[in-house]
């Protein structure tokens, strides 16, 4: 089965919001089959960071909506935006 990588900036709720704390309500709120992947912080200004997460997710109709839905309302998350999709495949080829 192929699967997504979603690449999401995600800014915290309040600026003293831990960012591990942030990933881990984002882990919790994916749905089935979704996980986080990979993280990076980006910092902002004055204290401010952005997290960009790389997201696997089942490669399903209406997946990314999904996962967009469910990082928008976790909790200690004040806005996201999506960076980009991309189509992961599980089958190696060889030549």
């Amino acid at each position: 089965m192929n699967s997504y990588i979603i690449r999401l900036k995600v800014l915290p709720a309040d600026v003293s919001t831990e960012q591990e704390k942030m990933v881990k309500s984002i882990s919790q709120s994916l749905p089935a089959g979704a996980q986080v992947r990979g993280q990076k912080v980006e910092p902002i200004a004055f204290g401010l960071y952005a997290v960009i997460l790389d997201v696997v997710a089942p490669e399903q109709e209406g997946m990314i909506d999904t996962v967009e839905a469910c990082v928008s309302k976790a909790p200690l998350v004040g806005q996201y935006e999506l960076v980009g999709v991309s189509r992961m495949s599980s089958k190696l080829h060889t030549g």
